[in-house]
């Protein structure tokens, strides 16, 4: 993997993976949702729940291109919970948090949210669908902005940086699940982390 060489679509500039890894470390966070006492939403179509998921992708793919945290699971106020988290994070960037969906059975595709008005976000949240939709053929549900009165909006409100919400699939939807790769998962990673780069 280390000899990979990714691509900037709008810029044409090459990089190796291991610069992206360099250039990233000090810049990224990648928060799991939820806690080992509140897991999210649970898929029967893949066993899993989303802490565990992206707990276990995330110490397996991101370690080496950004720094993991956990949510305070002593903490039972949402609101709290994300100010806590928010306060380990204020040296970095740009932070994530990593989720999947979960609805009806009909409901599918890929969204990422952000702090309304935050245009960089903004952008990065569509680079981020398109890339779901060019890696996994999922459905793009698009950029979200979120208001105080949207689910979520704890998370992007409280980060002192750029901070987005990651919600690749539905876990309620069995073609989503069957879509998900976590190997394909690692790559838009990291073609967004490379397109960052070159922001």
């Amino acid at each position: 993997m280390e000899g990979l060489i990714l691509i900037n679509e709008e810029t044409g500039k090459k990089y190796k993976l291991v610069e992206i890894k360099e250039q990233a470390k000090k810049k990224i966070a990648f928060v799991i949702g939820h806690t080992s006492k509140d897991k999210g939403a649970f898929s029967t179509f893949l066993q899993i729940s989303e802490f565990d998921l992206f707990k276990e992708f995330a110490n397996k793919h991101l370690s080496e291109v950004g720094d993991i945290f956990l949510h305070d699971e002593t903490i039972t106020s949402y609101t709290q919970r994300q100010a806590d988290t928010a306060t380990k994070t204020t040296e970095y960037e740009y932070v994530f948090e990593l989720h999947f969906n979960s609805a009806t059975p009909a409901a599918e595709g890929c969204e990422a949210l952000y702090y309304t008005g935050n245009t960089k976000a903004e952008k990065i949240a569509e680079k981020f669908c398109s890339l779901m939709v060019q890696e996994m053929d999922m459905k793009n549900r698009g950029a979200k902005a979120l208001n105080a009165s949207d689910r979520g909006f704890g998370f992007v409100s409280k980060q002192k940086p750029t901070a987005l919400i990651l919600e690749p699939f539905f876990g309620s939807n069995e073609d989503d699940c069957r879509n998900f790769k976590q190997e394909k998962y690692k790559k838009v990673i990291f073609e967004l982390i490379n397109y960052i780069n070159a922001l």
